[in-house]
């Protein structure tokens, strides 16, 4: 047997990072992103596909409770959607709102280009960051304090998420160190040396240098915010050590990192839980953003 990563062959690696090979029916949870969406947006006012760049995928939305005005000081959530990098995205991320609006929270699912279209990791890192960044520089005219922008991402849009946390905002954008006050990665990947070894990496295209730039891992900042790392107790043995690597080296060398595995949960359903406001991701994510 030729081990590609680890103890895993080349079949054996693949299974680890497809996670719709994990359930009985993957439909089911793609699916469900839509339609949970539309019914929160259905019980809000928000401001909807707001441009942070000129490409057409370049869009945010904006919910605010309901007694939200221009002039408030409110929390920052913003939410990174996943989809493996190539499904998903800004009408499906709205599912969550109304967790964080009712804490008083703003809440912005944030919109990007999606593999193959977007040509390159490194594009979709570039987008979300500069929406991260127009955040921080618009938020303010709409009831937000850009000195408390969480972020939370699920699966590669935690990774996507992860990218904004390790960024050097002073030499990139000019910006303080301190954008984001913390985040929240769950189920998300880390090191991409073993996704570039798998199946995904027909679609990726990464060679060893762009697995380097492009692993949150390898790519520590001089000081790092709080972060929770969530994983679900059904997820693959991979996606549980993603998490645990890269929340042990975060607790290293910053000191504040929670690592939280979620019982009974697989990789799609673990998200699904941030719209009830008493699950376990949703306290935890509560808690750390301390909202």
């Amino acid at each position: 047997m030729a081990f590609v990563y680890r103890e895993f062959d080349q079949t054996a690696l693949d299974f680890q990072y497809n996670n719709q090979a994990q359930v009985a029916d993957p439909k089911r949870y793609l699916d469900w992103y839509a339609p949970a969406s539309t019914r929160a947006r259905a019980s809000f006012d928000r401001i909807t596909n707001l441009a942070y760049g000129p490409l057409p995928d370049e869009r945010l939305d904006i919910f605010a409770p309901p007694d939200a005005r221009p002039d408030d000081r409110r929390p920052v959530v913003l939410f990174v959607h996943g989809g493996a990098w190539r499904q998903l995205d800004l009408y499906g991320s709205g599912f969550a709102a109304e967790t964080f609006t009712a804490r008083g929270a703003l809440y912005v699912p944030l919109g990007f280009s999606s593999m193959p279209a977007a040509g390159t990791l490194d594009e979709m890192i570039a987008q979300v960051r500069t929406a991260v960044a127009w955040t921080w520089h618009n938020i303010g005219a709409h009831g937000g304090d850009r000195d408390r922008i969480y972020v939370v991402g699920h699966s590669s849009g935690a990774h996507l998420a992860a990218m904004t946390v390790v960024t050097d905002w002073p030499r990139m954008f000019g910006l303080p160190a301190s954008v984001i006050a913390a985040a929240a990665l769950v189920s998300g990947m880390y090191d991409l040396e073993p996704v570039r070894l798998s199946y995904r990496n027909e679609m990726l295209k990464l060679d060893r240098a762009a697995e380097l730039r492009n692993s949150p891992c390898r790519n520590l900042p001089s000081q790092g915010p709080d972060l929770l790392i969530a994983y679900g107790s059904l997820e693959t043995t991979e996606f549980k050590r993603q998490g645990q690597s890269f929340a042990e080296l975060w607790q290293r060398c910053y000191g504040n990192c929670r690592e939280l595995e979620i019982s009974n949960q697989n990789h799609y359903e673990l998200i699904e839980t941030l719209t009830d406001p008493t699950s376990t991701l949703t306290t935890a994510v509560i808690d750390r953003f301390e909202i």
